[in-house]
């Protein structure tokens, strides 16, 4: 309901707007001299300015209040994630070798975005831990693209060696890209090469990561369970570890991912 409330607030306050527009206007013509209202009508449009200014008010206030205990809310929540990351680094640290300081780990929220026809999906990244600067992907992800939005539209863990995909198509031209992904739409999603990201997206991406570990975060609607977001680990380039996709891929490994998405869909449900 949150995003088609979202709108009907927004039509709500527009038609407000245009209210306390018109009875301004006939309020200055009044005044004016242009036309003339009885003293009944004159204190009516008085009386209907005054709700509406009333009305701006209060639904200000109200949502001021609502904005700043949306942002504790926020703080709190984003603490505890970090908190979830912040062991889930570790114990990959532990169960790996790799050291902490070259991994990162992001959790990914799916959220609608625009105003109805034109609403888009995307993933916004709620709290991301790393213990050394790196440059980001400079993309925002949606549901089907790049290894996270994979983990989203299939709703399963997913391990892939990415900077081996990038040996793959070195030197490959936009054009060429462009017919690898007609191909790859009669193939399922697991063997995309290009995991629907545009040419530009992939030039963006490239060189950044050398390995992605995507779990679904999974939480639970009315009537049946539902993708959330993902939590995904990173190694950063270059790699310190040759063998941390086969690492990653490890039964450890995925069973602390899984545990720690679960963890947090628990603290992101007793947020609502």
């Amino acid at each position: 309901m949150g995003p088609h409330w979202s709108q009907v607030k927004l039509v709500a306050k527009l038609l407000c707007a245009a209210l306390a527009f018109v009875v301004g206007v006939a309020l200055a013509g009044h005044e004016a001299g242009l036309w003339h209202f009885s003293p009944y009508e004159e204190f009516r449009l008085a009386a209907a300015s005054i709700a509406l200014l009333f009305l701006t008010t209060a639904v200000s206030a109200v949502q001021q209040w609502r904005a700043d205990s949306a942002e504790v809310n926020l703080r709190n929540v984003q603490r505890g994630v970090a908190h979830a990351l912040t062991a889930l680094l570790f114990r990959i640290q532990d169960e790996t070798g790799i050291d902490v300081r070259d991994l990162a780990a992001t959790v990914h929220l799916r959220v609608r975005t625009g105003v109805w026809p034109r609403r888009r999906e995307k993933l916004v990244p709620l709290t991301r831990v790393r213990f050394r600067a790196t440059s980001a992907a400079g993309t925002t992800w949606r549901p089907g693209v790049g290894v996270i939005g994979r983990c989203v539209e299939l709703g399963k863990l997913l391990v892939v060696d990415v900077a081996e995909l990038d040996r793959q198509l070195e030197g490959t031209t936009e054009e060429e890209w462009r017919e690898l992904q007609q191909r790859e739409r009669q193939s399922p999603p697991e063997q995309a090469l290009t995991l629907g990201m545009s040419y530009r997206e992939w030039q963006r991406a490239r060189g950044k990561f050398s390995v992605i570990l995507a779990t679904p975060l999974i939480g639970q609607g009315a009537t049946r369970s539902k993708i959330l977001g993902c939590v995904s680990v990173d190694v950063m380039t270059p790699d310190p570890v040759p063998d941390s996709y086969r690492l990653l891929s490890d039964e450890a490994v995925r069973f602390a991912a899984s545990a720690a998405a679960h963890e947090i869909s628990n603290v992101l449900a007793a947020s609502t």
